[in-house]
This record gives C-alpha cells, sequence and structure tokens, in this order.
C-alpha cells in the first residue's frame, strides 16, 4: 500500500502569500535604488557615474558635484522622506476613518499647513525662517479642530471625522485662495508651491525636517498591532482591551507630523496618501508590521520617480510634482473605476 502525500490547502495559501510578499518587497527596494540614481542624474545638466564617484569616492570638487551635493542629494533626500511620510500618513488616515478614500487631505492637515505657510510668506515675510514650526502649528490647529468637530456630539464616527474633515479643508483653502487673490504680491513661487514642488529644497530644510519624520515613523511602527486590530472592527478591538479612543488620537498625532513636515517645506503634493496604501493594500492585507514598511518604500518610489518626471515633461523647465502625482493618480482610480471598485 502507498501512503498519498497530502497538502493543506491553507499552508499552501499562505506559502503564496509569504513568496508574494517577499517578492513585492524585493522589486519595490531595488526600484527604490534604480529610481534614486535617476532622480541623482536626470535634469537639465546630466550628472554621469563617474560624477557621483567623484562626488562619494575621491570627495573631487568640480561643477557636477557641487550640484550633486547642494542641488540633487538635498532633493532627493525630501523626495524620498515626504513620499514615504504622505504613504504613511494617508494608511493611518484609512486605517482610523476606515474609509479607503481618505488622505491627509481630508483631515484638515494639508489645508491648516498651507493657509499658514501662505500667510508668512505673503503678509509676513519675516516669519519665513520659522516657516517648519508654523507649518506644524497650522496642520495641528487644522487636524484638532477636525477631531474636537467630529467627536462634539454623541462621539466620533469614521463618516463624522470626514465630513468635518472636508468642512475644514474647504475653510483653510478659500482663506489661502482670499490671501492671494487679495495681494497684488503674489508671486508664481507661492502658485508653484501650492501645486507641490521639491524645486528649492535645500540641506537645512531636510535636516529640519528628518528627525521628525522619523520619531513619527518610530511612532507608527509601534502601534502597528493596535492598528491590525482596528481592522477587525470596534466592537470587537475593544472586545479585545484595545483602547479605540486612544489609538484614534496617537493616530490623528503622528498624521499631523507626517503631512505637517511634508507640506512645511514642499507644499500640499496631493494624491500620494491616498494611491499608496492602494497599492500596498493590493498586495497585503490586515498586518501594518508588514504594510507600514512596504508603504514607506512604495511611497518613497513613487514620489521619487514623479519628480524624475517632472523634470522631463517641459524639459529643460520644471514642472511642479504636484501635477505629475496628480496625473498618476487620476490614472490610477481610472484604471480602477474601469476594472471594478472591490479593490479598495
Amino acid at each position: 500500500m502507498t501512503k498519498s502525500n497530502s497538502i493543506n490547502p491553507t499552508k499552501l495559501v499562505e506559502k503564496q502569500i509569504q513568496k508574494r510578499t517577499a517578492l513585492t518587497f524585493i522589486v519595490s527596494v531595488c526600484a527604490l535604488f534604480v529610481i534614486i540614481y535617476f532622480n541623482l542624474s536626470v535634469g537639465a545638466s546630466h550628472i554621469t557615474f563617474k560624477d557621483f564617484l567623484d562626488y562619494a569616492w575621491f570627495h573631487e570638487q568640480t561643477k557636477q558635484t557641487f550640484l550633486i551635493h547642494n542641488v540633487r542629494m538635498p532633493r532627493m533626500l525630501a523626495a524620498l522622506f515626504i513620499g514615504a511620510a504622505l504613504g504613511v500618513a494617508g494608511l493611518l488616515m484609512q486605517a482610523m476613518t476606515r474609509n479607503p478614500l481618505a488622505s491627509p487631505q481630508i483631515f484638515g492637515v494639508n489645508a491648516g499647513a498651507s493657509f499658514v505657510i501662505v500667510f508668512i510668506t505673503m503678509l509676513a515675510p519675516v516669519l519665513t525662517e520659522y516657516a517648519t514650526i508654523l507649518a506644524f502649528i497650522g496642520a495641528f490647529i487644522g487636524g484638532l479642530t477636525v477631531y474636537t468637530l467630529s467627536g462634539s456630539t454623541k462621539g466620533m464616527t469614521p463618516v463624522k471625522l470626514a465630513l468635518a474633515g472636508m468642512a475644514i479643508h474647504l475653510f483653510f483653502s478659500s482663506m489661502t485662495q482670499g490671501i492671494i487673490l487679495l495681494n497684488e504680491d503674489a508671486t508664481t513661487t507661492v502658485m508653484f508651491w501650492l501645486v507641490g514642488s521639491l524645486s528649492s529644497i535645500t540641506w537645512p530644510q531636510v535636516i529640519g525636517i528628518m528627525p521628525w519624520i522619523v520619531l513619527a515613523f518610530i511612532g507608527v511602527i509601534m502601534i502597528a498591532k493596535q492598528l491590525t486590530i482596528m481592522e477587525l472592527g470596534e466592537d470587537l478591538a475593544t472586545s479585545l482591551g484595545q483602547n479605540v479612543k486612544l489609538v484614534r488620537i496617537l493616530t490623528g498625532l503622528l498624521v499631523i507630523v507626517l503631512a505637517g513636515t511634508s507640506v512645511s517645506i514642499a507644499g500640499p503634493i496631493g494624491f500620494v496618501g491616498l494611491i499608496v496604501p492602494h497599492i500596498v493594500k493590493h498586495y497585503i492585507r490586515a498586518d501594518y508590521k508588514l504594510m507600514i514598511p512596504l508603504t514607506m518604500i512604495i511611497g518613497a518610489d513613487l514620489l521619487l520617480l514623479s519628480d524624475v518626471l517632472s523634470r522631463l515633461i517641459a524639459f529643460p523647465f520644471e514642472s511642479p510634482v504636484g501635477i505629475v502625482t496628480s496625473f498618476i493618480g487620476a490614472l490610477y482610480f481610472l484604471y480602477i473605476t474601469v476594472k471594478g471598485v472591490d479593490r479598495l
């Protein structure tokens, strides 16, 4: 008698999921290194591999190495951190509101920070050197207002949070547009920044936002388990001993830090926080310990690639990176609309 080997279907599916997850991480990381290279090399002045060696290994002082250090490197690092930050902020918003179309924009964070930046740029330029801190304050006011309004009557619900966020977003946006329209000194720089731009990023700005984003990433990873439990539903999460209110407060604060720092130096870059979580959830679901790092990587991939494309649209001139991310976002949601919305 021969003994047949039985295969457990559940274990087979788990192995396939693990392979798919591992392959997704490998491809995303490899793509990140390739896109970083193109982000540093593509532009009005082309940078060759030899120039990178002169900069990183031989430390030679040339026109190209000067360009790499003072223009391309801070811009690349900003795109890397901001892309990761916006992606994670969008993931947190969707987890907190249980709304697949939620993003930092809906939480009022982007609009609050943008209003403060435009206000000090056009009406109080002496405060420009404190832009990052003041953008934090604007983001915090926007987020806190939304959170307070959504929980002011009979407790907070995802629907209330989304409605309050949209109302505050529209309020701050109208104030921002009003300042621009009523001020004759409105410059193209402000309009360029409002679309979302990485063209004028400097080392002090990058160094200023990096500690905040890194600390926020650490905080997000620490609450990954709680976010996974929240996916089971509020009632079940509460029955499992989860403090839902506390988790929402911490999540909201992290969104404010991530989105506020990003907007403070690059403007309200749209769609990154909306697209990236959808891409990640297509490969990984309901395990935030894996979703969070993959969101960081793919968010960085998307913004770095968009930054490269923004330099090629009207070469040798540059376009705001926000235009590219919005175009990619529109194409992506058009695609999933045609294919079916079950993926959301």
